[in-house]
């Protein structure tokens, strides 16, 4: 069943805001990634860059306490309506949100001891102007601590789905996702983007783990799917083949778990 691709997503909506918290337990793995990585001492001026509707931001303010002051960064209004009804709920004096886009940002210039971004760098328009904003903004002792996800996630997906294009002859389809996926970059590309925009000294450290589905019916109906993927992967396709594709993809994926006991 391809009831997936009815989904439609409307960031313009606040209910979408309301219930985009459904989301941490991806973003929560990289964020615990980004959190082992600070080193946590009082009277910062902290920027989270891209923070949607709070997170790490509201985390930030509470492990780091009101001696440190924390503002979090996005285009995304309605994700920060939702961001400021936490604010007032937990009274959170020391966390400010501001819309704002990330590649022209309202600040100083050297006005931040910490920059953070979990999971930003694949979704910035211009992901240089963006760096090359937060090294203008950074303090010149700060430091940039930033998650992403590179290519090679989803694996199992990308390759059914390309050796699906590829039985159909469809090869500037095939070249459109494997651009969708190469764009998602490699750790020497990300290296070579922050000395570009001025950063320096950094270290890069890569973990992994697995998302798990009982197939390719749960994957392809998973909410992180719907929001974080499945559009991307849509645009390849014309839409008078999408249902087609996609049950072939979907088929040969339950195929895969039923042999497997389930995807990673």
């Amino acid at each position: 069943m391809t009831d997936y691709l009815k989904h439609k997503n409307d960031f313009n909506n606040p209910d979408f805001a309301a219930v985009f918290d459904e989301l941490p337990f991806w973003s929560a793995r990289f964020g615990q990634l980004l959190f082992n990585q600070i080193e946590i001492r009082g009277g910062l001026e902290i920027l989270d860059v891209g923070c949607a509707s709070g997170f790490p931001l509201f985390e930030l303010g509470s492990v780091f306490g009101n001696s440190c002051r924390v503002t979090g960064l996005d285009i995304w209004r309605e994700a920060l309506t939702r961001a400021r009804h936490k604010l007032r709920f937990h009274d959170a004096t020391n966390v400010h949100v501001i819309e704002a886009d990330g590649a022209r940002q309202p600040f100083a210039d050297a006005a931040f001891d910490l920059i953070v971004s979990n999971l930003g760098v694949n979704n910035w328009a211009d992901p240089t102007a963006v760096l090359a904003e937060c090294f203008r903004v950074a303090k010149h002792d700060a430091r940039l601590v930033l998650t992403t996800n590179v290519v090679g996630h989803y694996h199992e997906f990308y390759d059914v789905f390309r050796a699906t294009l590829r039985e159909r002859n469809k090869t500037e389809q095939i070249e459109k996702l494997d651009a969708q996926e190469a764009h998602r970059g490699t750790k020497e590309s990300l290296c070579e983007l922050l000395r570009e925009t001025g950063w320096t000294a950094f270290r890069l450290i890569e973990d992994r783990f697995e998302m798990r589905f009982l197939d390719g019916s749960t994957l392809l109906n998973h909410s992180l799917t719907k929001i974080g993927f499945l559009d991307s992967w849509r645009s390849v396709v014309t839409a008078d083949e999408e249902k087609e594709v996609f049950e072939t993809v979907e088929r040969r994926l339950n195929e895969m778990a039923s042999v497997g006991g389930e995807l990673r």
